[in-house]
């Protein structure tokens, strides 16, 4: 490879402070691209199965694509990874802003760690050296002002991620935070993080990606560059208006899932609150991560009244706006920015957090807790200071906010008294603001992906109309409650998929541009000509590793059970009457797949087709 990667990898053990560099290989950079590829190639082989996720021997991953660091739009992203506490399979989060393009400009692609250091910890990555400081003064600080003591440590061009107070006790449903407010939030990896002692990871640096074929990369940049700007795909509402701004859309259609998965639209009070125009009037500036024409974040303010904060706070993204409003009936948008705010600064999945709630409310509703069991909190429906003050307690693991702070899978474990059945999760992993019964595809993927519950995996990052040019005998109509017959597209989509996320490319970008523009940005900036149909191939293998890893941990991804209220037909609303068939999908796709429905295996025969037969250790 003459671009892209920058040829070093950190691995640190935390347990006896020794760092060593390591490279991948061309093959490696080949069969598993960037991010979650390296990530899953590299923590399958070096971490034994069946390990407690936060014991010392697990690994803790932190990787960039080969994009990431050009300027190329929307090729920001870097990934978190490892064995999830929440759920025990294979997890991997997605985050963005700057910090991935500054680790590659630290000298590096990523980073794996083990072990668990004695005291609080950071992890500083500098132009291609690496070094364990203590982080004792950063250790109960919340994430914005951590971020702000590494800028005024280690200068204002440095960049970190870190764990919240939440992260730090270690809570299944924390995550990993940057650029105030960006967070890597799903699968509970902030435990893991939190579990290693370490509280922040900063990169600084003045290192360069090199660029193999300038000319090439050029012209492709100005052919992405002019896609955006022309509003292609989904750029026009991300630039204007950013995920808000599907908000209300999907509370008419019946895509945001309401009163815990068993209400519709119609029992919202007060819908226009979920307009963007009513939302807008919060935002004080517009926000973009590195090199991003798009950008489709920024902040809010609120100056005054009950929920004021005392500096802007992350504008609400679509999902945290459906958690803490449809899921828990609530319309007032202040409280949803200060529920928000909550979480960034404790380090929490917001998604995840929001769902908690709901399910208290549920249990509430059903006389299984009282306000004795909730400290006083009255947790009835639309109850917004309710709402606020439970989320608070969940943040300082405080009363019954510790219990939720475990996931509603545990929580209801404690709770018992038949609150299992108000839980909505997928293996632990929460049910994100998408409800599967207008998106047949999304409830299957929340249903059998290795890394359960995500709306942002394979399927959904759908292009069809560009696709059923390319294979117009697959039936890529995603929101047609047939549920037999989408096999085949869910195959592309898995290795399509997993091959743009390897990249370091965002999915906004993605849906904004050609579907195939970023398998050629990669031939541009890396030198490697290995065709669109090996590339596929490596996103087929990446994904199929990360089954491997899911079913070596004795979970098969086809036994996860899913949420009956969420997979049940509603009597009421636009989706009255759907009822999600997951197993015939799930036949179906595993037929498609060549993977064993008892086991979860792929047959030798795919393991071999994608050079995985080497593979033995189950």
């Amino acid at each position: 490879m003459t671009g892209g990667y920058m040829e070093k990898t950190a691995i640190v053990d935390l347990s006896c402070s020794h760092t060593e560099i390591i490279d991948f290989s061309d093959e490696d950079k080949r069969n598993f691209i960037g991010t979650y590829g390296f990530g899953v190639n590299y923590i399958f082989n070096n971490q034994k199965a069946k390990i407690d996720a936060l014991s010392q021997e697990s690994i803790f991953g932190v990787l960039a694509g080969p994009l990431t660091g050009t300027s190329f739009p929307a090729v920001s992203r870097f990934v978190i990874c490892g064995k999830s506490p929440l759920t025990g399979t294979w997890g991997d989060a997605n985050g963005s802003g700057y910090f991935g393009p500054k680790m590659k400009f630290s000298g590096f692609d990523g980073i794996f760690i083990r072990g668990m250091a004695q005291k609080p910890s950071c992890i500083v990555l500098e132009n291609g050296t690496v070094r364990i400081e203590d982080a004792s003064e950063l250790w109960v600080l919340d994430t914005y002002e951590t971020e702000d003591k590494i800028k005024s440590i280690y200068g204002k061009e440095a960049e970190g991620i870190c764990i919240g107070p939440s992260g730090e006790r270690l809570s299944p449903i924390s995550g990993v935070v940057t650029s105030r407010g960006r967070i890597a939030a799903r699968g509970g990896l902030g435990a893991l993080m939190g579990s290693k002692r370490i509280k922040a990871i900063v990169v600084k640096g003045n290192c360069s990606v090199n660029i193999s074929d300038k000319e090439k990369f050029n012209l492709i940049k100005k052919k992405l560059l002019k896609q955006i700007k022309d509003g292609n795909g989904s750029a026009e509402l991300l630039k204007t208006q950013g995920t808000p701004g599907i908000a209300h859309g999907s509370l008419k259609t019946g895509d945001m899932p309401i009163r815990n998965w068993i209400g519709s639209m119609e029992e919202i009070k007060n819908p226009e609150q979920f307009e963007y125009e009513n939302m807008e009037k919060y935002k004080i500036s517009k926000n973009s991560c590195y090199a991003c024409p798009i950008g489709c974040w920024g902040y809010v303010m609120i100056g005054n009244g009950k929920f004021a904060l005392k500096e802007p706070a992350h504008m609400p993204e679509y999902e945290t706006i459906g958690a803490f409003g449809g899921y828990c009936l609530c319309d007032n948008f202040e409280a949803i920015i200060r529920c928000n705010d909550i979480c960034n600064r404790a380090g929490l999945d917001s998604v995840s957090t929001g769902s908690a709630v709901s399910f208290a409310m549920a249990c509430y509703e059903a006389g299984l807790i009282n306000k004795k069991d909730t400290d006083g909190v009255e947790l009835v429906w639309g109850n917004h200071k309710a709402i606020v003050k439970m989320t608070e307690m969940i943040a300082k693991n405080q009363g019954f906010g510790e219990i939720l702070a475990k996931g509603v899978k545990i929580a209801s474990a404690i709770i018992g008294k038949e609150s299992e059945k108000f839980a909505i999760h997928v293996q632990g992993q929460e049910l994100p603001s998408h409800d599967g019964r207008f998106f047949p595809n999304l409830g299957f993927i929340y249903a059998i992906d290795p890394t359960p519950g995500r709306h942002t995996r394979w399927s959904f990052a759908s292009k069809p109309l560009e696709l059923e040019k390319i294979y117009p005998d697959v039936r890529f109509d995603f929101t047609n409650t047939e549920f037999s017959g989408r096999a085949k597209a869910y195959h592309l989509y898995f290795a399509l998929g997993h091959l743009i996320e390897s990249f370091g490319t965002c999915l906004f970008g993605y849906n904004s541009t050609d579907v195939f523009t970023y398998p050629e940005c990669y031939e541009a900036v890396t030198g490697c000509d290995i065709g669109i149909g090996d590339l596929m191939k490596a996103g087929e293998r990446i994904g199929v590793m990360r089954q491997l890893f899911t079913v070596r941990e004795g979970l098969n991804p086809a036994n996860f059970k899913y949420p009956e209220f969420a997979r049940g037909s509603l009597d009421k609303g636009p989706i009255k009457g759907i009822a999600l068939d997951i197993d015939t999908m799930k036949k179906e796709f595993y037929d498609e797949m060549d993977w064993d429905l008892k086991t979860g295996l792929p047959s030798d025969k795919k393991l071999k087709e994608l050079g995985l037969d080497n593979i033995k250790d189950f």
